[in-house]
């Protein structure tokens, strides 16, 4: 059951994912794009909603939004790839910055999302 549940949430998240990437694609900041960044930021703010939130049925919320939606919405992967093709065009420190910068917005929004439901 708990594989069904992450596989419905995670089918949902990368939809969203898709969706709302699409729509924010051509919004940039410097040249960065800033679709990644707004998912992570909602995404991290989310994780830490529901981490604070004490749940009767936290067994079968925690597979389907925490793992399933919210893990396959976020996209890490993504963040490195366009940090890596960010500090092409504008130099390795640079990229860098900004992506300490970012993982430093992201953690506080996780931070944020908990300490306002907990």
């Amino acid at each position: 059951m708990i594989y069904l549940l992450i596989g419905v949430g995670a089918f949902f998240g990368a939809i969203s994912r898709f969706l709302l990437s699409s729509f924010l694609a051509k919004i940039m900041f410097f040249g960065f794009p800033l679709g990644t960044l707004t998912i992570n930021l909602i995404g991290c703010f989310l994780i830490g909603i529901f981490l604070a939130i004490n749940f009767s049925n936290k067994d079968y919320i925690s597979p389907l939004v925490i793992i399933g939606f919210l893990g396959s919405f976020t996209t890490f992967s993504a963040f490195t790839k366009e940090v890596l093709l960010f500090s092409n065009i504008n130099g390795i420190f640079i990229a860098y910055f900004i992506a300490l910068i970012i993982t430093s917005i992201c953690l506080l929004s996780t931070f944020i999302g908990y300490k306002m439901f907990s």
